[in-house]
């Protein structure tokens, strides 16, 4: 590639003499207008975003107490900060602490697992519905031309 030379019009401000050269990109093939129209979504995105949470009562309960223990920190942190320096506000702030472990407690050892074998569960669901498809396409496959029916 060669060197810009200065006086060049092409590179000098203010010197108006034409365009520069367009882009190779210009130049390419323009896709034409029948573009392969796309398949309708079957269900919507929050049934498919919301499909592997699990729905048994123990994780509702489960999930009903993480919520409300978060809350009660949330309370507690509030009534701390309003009685900051005394020995009740210590108390408070205490058990707005202890209600925050417990709440990571919970989401971690409780209810992160119970979410992971629905994930993987419903991920072999799907792993066994695609491999009951690919079998039945195999098997109402044609024959090949000129060949035989045997693979």
């Amino acid at each position: 590639m060669g060197r810009r030379a200065p006086d060049n019009p092409r590179y000098q401000r203010g010197v108006e003499i034409g365009k520069t050269r367009r882009s190779a990109a210009s130049a390419k093939p323009k896709r034409g207008k029948s573009a392969p129209s796309k398949k309708p979504v079957k269900g919507s995105a929050r049934s498919r975003f919301l499909a592997p949470v699990p729905t048994s009562p123990e994780y509702r309960r489960l999930r009903k107490l993480w919520a409300s223990v978060l809350g009660a920190a949330v309370v507690l942190s509030l009534v701390a900060w309003w009685q900051q320096g005394t020995w009740f506000g210590t108390t408070v702030l205490v058990l707005a602490y202890a209600c925050i472990f417990t709440a990571f407690y919970l989401d971690f050892m409780r209810l992160r697992p119970m979410r992971k074998a629905a994930i993987e569960a419903d991920k072999a669901e799907k792993a066994g519905k695609a491999e009951k498809a690919g079998k039945a396409e195999k098997t109402s496959g044609t024959k090949k031309r000129g060949g035989t029916d045997t693979d």
